[in-house]
């Protein structure tokens, strides 16, 4: 139900999208409005054409539509009509938005649901005061407006689209419209449930989760590791033209915006391999499951990591904050973790074998599909048909979920009665 939903919303995107740049007299071919429908889908936001010239003001609604409904989650935004309109929520409905959020049971699924949707409502709404202010600056007040809706909802829902061509790279020297950009993309990626647990601590005051800690940990870990890497990368070569205090501000904003939203102040074409290279690792680990992001997931990493070093102290179990990690989650993880590579890199040797620009290019543009990231060294609008539809695919796997979609088909019913003898095999 998870893929079909995507699929169908993809489907009537492309289409919708298509009739109404056409009747607006944009001629917009009809694998530029999958690729449009689908990067909005799944909250990526690598586009194909101008976002601002090539697409009508009209094509612009749609695009801002299906980018939060993708950034809620299929499961989220239809279950949601219901609850809009009074109607009861049903067991199946329920089991859907729980199975969208990757909850094992649906039990507090419609609290939940209404918290996602006054969450994300009053994020954006709020956020958008102060993108206002910011394009205010530089633009009359509808536009100004105009801009300040559409960055606030898409930078909460991770994706990254923007009617500038050159997305923030004007403000690289301000600090409202940055600003609010990463803060919208931290609540956005840190997940709905840790967003509803946070909530209910401020009120009832009691210990957080050793999931939402998790999440809390490695997201701050990564925001802090980040800035510091590129600062130092960065230093005397993309950020060589700005003062000081503004080449921290960058390269916090360029630690962020990997984490999955796409928007960038500085190009990444004038980075250093070490800076593409932390921005590909940003990439990669993404934000938080049940969030508007993709990538594999801080708790992932966080669990990998865990395990690892539990590992070499020589202990049995992974044991975090008084928790044990499950030996099933631990699988889970590491099967994520290798099918992910994986198909990273199947895809790189199919776009190596149509496509003419350099491997690191190739492997950037990849990364940043897969990762529903949105960030570009400038080559997706150059490539080959066969080219758009590899990062079409990796960015619907990206956003559905490798492990939730093989699960569906390949997962047992029932468990195995036999159980094997061990087999001895050294490993490393």
């Amino acid at each position: 139900m998870l893929v079909l939903g995507f699929l169908s919303l993809i489907t009537a995107g492309t289409l919708v999208l298509w009739a109404v740049d056409r009747l607006s007299g944009h001629p917009l071919g009809l694998l530029d409005a999958l690729f449009t429908a689908t990067s909005a889908v799944c909250v990526t936001g690598l586009t194909v054409v101008d976002t601002g010239k090539d697409l009508s003001l009209p094509a612009q609604g749609v695009l801002l539509l299906l980018i939060q409904l993708g950034g809620l989650g299929v499961m989220t935004a239809t279950t949601a009509l219901p609850l809009v309109f009074g109607m009861k929520i049903h067991l199946r409905q329920r089991l859907l938005f729980a199975g969208g959020l990757g909850m094992d049971t649906p039990q507090g699924a419609v609290r939940l649901l209404s918290t996602v949707l006054r969450y994300t409502l009053a994020v954006e709404a709020l956020m958008a005061a102060p993108l206002f202010w910011g394009f205010l600056q530089r633009e009359a007040p509808g536009r100004a407006a105009y801009l300040a809706v559409f960055h606030s909802i898409s930078a909460f829902c991770n994706a990254g689209f923007s009617p500038y061509g050159d997305s923030l790279e004007t403000f690289a020297g301000t600090f409202w419209v940055p600003g609010a950009v990463m803060v919208l993309v931290v609540l956005g990626g840190l997940g709905f449930p840790v967003a509803a647990e946070l909530r209910a601590c401020a009120r009832r005051r009691h210990a957080l989760s050793a999931y939402t800690r998790m999440v809390l940990v490695v997201t701050a870990g990564l925001i802090l590791l980040g800035t510091v890497l590129l600062a130092f990368s960065e230093w005397d070569r993309a950020f060589r033209d700005l003062p000081p205090l503004l080449k921290g501000w960058n390269a916090l904003f360029h630690s962020i915006t990997p984490r999955t939203a796409g928007f960038d102040t500085v190009a990444l074409r004038d980075f250093s391999g070490l800076g593409l290279g932390i921005t590909l690792f940003l990439m990669f680990v993404g934000a938080s499951p049940a969030s508007t992001g993709g990538g594999i997931k801080t708790t992932t990493f966080g669990v990998l990591l865990a395990c690892s070093w539990k590992e070499v102290q020589g202990e049995e179990e992974t044991v975090v904050w008084g928790r044990r990690i499950d030996p099933r989650t631990q699988r889970k993880a590491l099967a994520l973790t290798v099918l992910y590579l994986a198909t990273l890199f199947l895809a790189v040797l199919g776009l190596c074998l149509y496509e003419p620009f350099s491997f690191r290019d190739l492997l950037f543009e990849a990364f940043s599909a897969m990762g529903t990231v949105g960030l570009s060294v400038g080559i997706t609008p150059r490539l080959t048909p066969e080219g758009k539809m590899i990062l079409v695919f990796l960015m619907f796997w990206g956003r559905v979920g490798i492990v939730t979609f093989l699960y569906g088909i390949l997962a047992r019913t029932r468990p195995g009665k036999v159980q094997y003898p061990s087999a001895q095999m050294p490993i490393g």
